[in-house]
C-alpha cells in the first residue's frame, strides 16, 4: 500500500531507517494495514506533536486504518495570538 504525506510547521520524518527521513512530503510504501498513530510511530513523530491529521482532507481519527493511495497531511499543535 502506497500513501501520501504532507506535514507542516517544520514536520519532517524522523525515522533515519527510511529514505523519506528528513524530508516533509513523500510517498511511503506500508507492509499491511496500520492505523494512523503506526504510522506516525513508523515515520518517528509522536501522535502527541502531530495534533491535527486530515486523511483526503478529512479528519480522522487515530484509529483510522490507512487505505491505498490515501493522503496524509500532518499539522503540529496551532499557536497564535
Amino acid at each position: 500500500m502506497i500513501i501520501t504525506v504532507r506535514m507542516f510547521a517544520g514536520l519532517t520524518c524522523e525515522n533515519k531507517d527510511l529514505t523519506c527521513y528528513g524530508q516533509n512530503e513523500f510517498k511511503i510504501e506500508l507492509a499491511g494495514n496500520m492505523n494512523l498513530v503506526e504510522i506516525l510511530n513508523y515515520l518517528g513523530i509522536s501522535h502527541l506533536v502531530a495534533k491535527i491529521i486530515l486523511v483526503n482532507g478529512l479528519f480522522k481519527p487515530l484509529e483510522y486504518i490507512a487505505n491505498d493511495q490515501d493522503e496524509l497531511s500532518v499539522f503540529p499543535p496551532v499557536g497564535g495570538g
